[in-house]
């Protein structure tokens, strides 16, 4: 290995033949900064792609015909290091987001632009927020409330910002189709109609969401029902989806904690990948999920630490990490109580020593705050059959959030078990009832797909802007059969969807996996079935296609991801998308 003139890279030892170089963006999301120069070369061997030059798929694809990543690990490893960030001994105030709610007229203000965090004690870092530094405000939205977004670009990249979870019209949803670019304001509208639940939002632009939410691009959505909305209903042979569900009652919304940043805790579960002069690298070159580093951090914050004066917090946890997954419980050995999945309240509590978490998938717990305090750990996260549990993260384990009560070591400042804060002083107290919300029966009927997850790709095919995968119309039963072939994890998100489990490896899904769910993890070698109905947008006449995608944002940007219309024919499609001019 050696350096041209310009700091430039130059690798040697590779496959004899005609060789040319240039300067590509091959590795765009390792985080490798200075110029990289990237050998292209047209291989001797008879093969359909020879003359061709490798891209970043081709160079996963290759497999050691050319740059293989043992090769260019160590080029890598050269040039910038990963670092962990120290903790000190007592910890970080766990950062709560503020919060941002509509205006009267449903108006609220969100700009993505560039920013500093000072993740290493007296070391700047370049990161990217929304409203802000780092991550982005908690948006509060009511359902059957029209809301108005205005969406500003500071950064000097097209993005966009997808409503995860959220049942949107297309034209709203935030994919790659209508990118917001740089220095341009767009207002989206749309009215949210499905059960209260935790969702987020994050950048979607084509194959650099992954750069995008590394640098800090990211927030949380708390969807609340203040007007006790009445959901829709639907007639005839038509089947209801997740937007004629019952919000839970008044009574269930006001036992659970819900004071903001009091008992009500929103949690983003990051990991970050930095070097010593504050850096944020990212994926590691040799992992096959994607990034997984050695720092995790809260909220943005290493180390954190909330203190609190209430005996049972309602923690919010997002994995907003790219590609790796928790096994989350508490180091005391005591339960978690399961409240909430990706789309909402659970039918009843159910209490689980830990909670698997793949990247985008959301948790509601409660937990109880002894005296002296409990933290939230990971480790051993259920991954399934995997070819390497250490290679994917699965043997690393993190500390993730201590709580501590205020004025720990005095007793309670009742004196009766009562916390000082007023609120009560169990989960048993909160005397929840036996049925947190109603849950539609399961429809196992209707349309049946197929899914196969291998390497970058979906039924053997790579994203193509230009492609309409498949159709489906509103209000129709459909059973998608997800089977990862490979031997190491991928998820599977569904954009504009709230579905059901119906089975995994032919088994029933558990307790905790019974609710709605946008994003599931997919173990190596077992199928899972899900029941989808997607919801009807009478507003929306852009003719624009959701996605579908595993949610390992690594695998996503490498192109496992398809297209599907709701109500929408594969033409009407394919001609909003030359409209667009993003059909490529």
């Amino acid at each position: 290995m050696g350096h041209n003139a310009s700091g430039g890279v130059l690798l040697s030892g590779l496959p004899t033949g005609p060789v040319s170089l240039t300067v590509g963006n091959v590795l765009r999301d390792t985080g490798w900064s200075g110029t990289m120069v990237v050998m292209s070369a047209h291989l001797r061997s008879p093969s359909p792609d020879r003359g061709r030059t490798l891209d970043r798929r081709g160079l996963l694809r290759a497999s050691g015909a050319l740059l293989s990543i043992g090769v260019l690990a160590p080029v890598l490893a050269s040039c910038s290091t990963e670092t962990e960030v120290p903790v000190d001994a007592s910890g970080s105030p766990l950062p709560i987001p503020p919060l941002l709610e509509p205006d009267a007229d449903g108006r609220f203000e969100l700009t993505a632009a560039r920013g500093t965090m000072e993740f290493l004690p007296g070391v700047t870092t370049d990161t990217w927020g929304y409203n802000g530094d780092y991550l982005g405000p908690t948006i509060r939205m009511q359902r059957g409330r029209t809301i108005e977004a205005v969406i500003t670009n500071d950064t000097d990249e097209e993005t966009t910002v997808h409503w995860h979870g959220m049942l949107v019209p297309a034209h709203a949803d935030g994919g790659p189709h209508e990118p917001v670019m740089p220095g341009e304001t767009r207002t989206v509208t749309f009215t949210p109609d499905q059960p209260p639940a935790t969702l987020w939002y994050h950048p979607h632009p084509h194959e650099i969401t992954a750069q995008q939410v590394r640098r800090g691009l990211a927030g949380m959505v708390i969807l609340d029902d203040a007007d006790g909305h009445t959901p829709g209903t639907v007639s005839g042979d038509a089947v209801p989806s997740p937007a004629e569900a019952p919000s839970p009652s008044a009574e269930v919304l006001a036992a659970l904690p819900h004071e903001y940043g009091v008992d009500d805790i929103p949690v983003v579960i990051q990991d970050m990948r930095i070097t010593e002069d504050g850096e944020m690298l990212g994926h590691n070159f040799n992992s096959e999920v994607g990034l997984l580093g050695k720092t995790v951090m809260a909220n943005g914050a290493v180390g954190a630490v909330h203190t609190t004066d209430r005996r049972v917090l309602r923690l919010r946890l997002l994995n907003g990490s790219q590609a790796r997954s928790y096994g989350l419980r508490l180091d005391s050995g005591a339960p978690l109580t399961l409240i909430g999945t990706d789309g909402g309240l659970l039918e009843a509590p159910v209490e689980v020593e830990s909670l698997s978490l793949s990247p985008a998938e959301r948790a509601e717990v409660l937990v109880e705050v002894p005296d002296d305090g409990v933290t939230l750990v990971s480790a051993q996260p259920e991954l399934g059959n995997v070819a390497d549990y250490e290679a994917v993260g699965g043997e690393d384990e993190f500390t993730i959030l201590r709580l501590e009560r205020s004025g720990a070591g005095g007793g309670d400042a009742s004196g009766d078990g009562e916390d000082s804060g007023g609120g009560p002083a169990s989960i048993d107290a909160l005397s929840l009832p036996a049925t947190l919300v109603d849950m539609p029966d399961v429809v196992e009927g209707g349309q049946q797909r197929q899914f196969n997850l291998r390497g970058r790709q979906i039924n053997g095919k790579s994203m193509d802007m230009g492609r309409i995968d498949l159709e489906s119309e509103s209000h129709r039963p459909e059973i998608w059969q997800v089977s990862n072939l490979d031997s190491s994890p991928h998820n599977f998100h569904i954009h504009n969807a709230q579905f059901r489990i119906l089975d995994i490896g032919g088994q029933a899904p558990p307790p905790e996996l019974a609710g709605w769910k946008d994003t599931v993890y997919t173990p190596p070698q077992r199928d899972i079935r899900i029941a989808v109905a997607f919801p009807s947008h009478d507003d929306d006449d852009s003719h624009l296609p959701y996605m579908f995608h595993c949610h390992l944002m690594l695998h996503e940007d490498d192109g496992m991801m398809g297209h599907f219309t709701v109500d929408v024919t594969t033409q009407e499609a394919l001609d909003a998308l030359k409209s667009t001019g993003h059909d490529h």
